[in-house]
């Protein structure tokens, strides 16, 4: 199996909300944390096994909230 990575779980909830699988709202924090994780990695303040955890838990956590009606 091979390990996820960081931008394919950004991409993964980017789709889920331009898609409407996913609140938006969350769907767009989800990815701001992923972001933020991406850097935090890049400058070691978080190993790698680490960063793919929290980007993984991010994205779920996005996934758990169905889009609001469209007004």
């Amino acid at each position: 199996m091979q390990r996820d990575r960081l931008p394919a779980i950004r991409e993964r909830v980017r789709f889920a909300w331009s898609t409407r699988r996913a609140c938006g709202l969350f769907a767009v924090a989800a990815g701001i944390r992923i972001d933020r994780i991406i850097e935090d990695e890049a400058a070691g303040r978080v190993t790698p096994h680490d960063a793919i955890r929290m980007a993984a838990e991010a994205e779920a956590a996005a996934l758990c909230f169905a889009p609001l009606a469209l007004r």
